[in-house]
């Protein structure tokens, strides 16, 4: 019975309202006070989409809902997906069919086998997809989230996911790459 009332003097104590807590890589770090969030926010350890939580809150809410928000006041957010031009990732969306064809113009140049020239349709996939993540963070995004541009499908899909667009670019990158593979 003691040990009991023990757990239940633990779990009822209340954390106090200004311990932050944050979450950095799908880990929950905290608490953390406000002065110390607001520190990793000038060392640009936090952004504006970074996720934080305390106690009275019902969900994680970036730090730009929250009091934080006057701290990002100098940079706008990120553009929209609606003001993000695809025509760079739909060109990649087509990279694996586009690779072959260009390696198999250097198969015929050389007269060689196609096989030898499979690292073009490699470093056309992770060189759109570069040029894409930067065009991305110029447009104020946070492209860690998007995990690694030579990661290509998963990418493609976490894009999407962040800029609300749907997964069309990402099923056609697909489909293309299995294309490729059958033929």
């Amino acid at each position: 019975m003691t040990e009991l009332n023990t757990l239940d003097s633990i779990t009822a104590t209340p954390q106090k309202p200004e311990a932050w807590h944050i979450e950095q890589k799908g880990e929950r770090k905290g608490p953390f006070s406000a002065a110390q969030v607001t520190d990793m926010i000038r060392s640009s350890h936090l952004t504006r989409d970074s996720l934080c939580w305390r106690p009275g809150s019902v969900d994680w809410t970036p730090l730009s809902s929250t009091a934080f928000s006057s701290h990002f006041d100098h940079e706008p957010p990120p553009l929209t997906g609606a003001a993000v031009s695809n025509g760079l990732v739909w060109t990649l969306a087509f990279a694996p069919l586009i690779g072959e064809f260009i390696a198999g113009l250097f198969a015929g140049a050389s007269r060689s086998s196609i096989n030898n020239f499979w690292w073009v349709t490699l470093a056309l996939n992770i060189g759109l997809s570069l040029l894409d993540e930067r065009k991305l963070k110029a447009a104020g995004h946070d492209t860690k989230k998007m995990g690694g541009a030579w990661i290509v499908p998963v990418y493609l899909y976490k894009r999407s996911q962040v800029l609300k667009q749907s997964l069309a670019y990402f099923i056609v990158w697909v489909v293309c790459f299995v294309g490729i593979l059958a033929i």
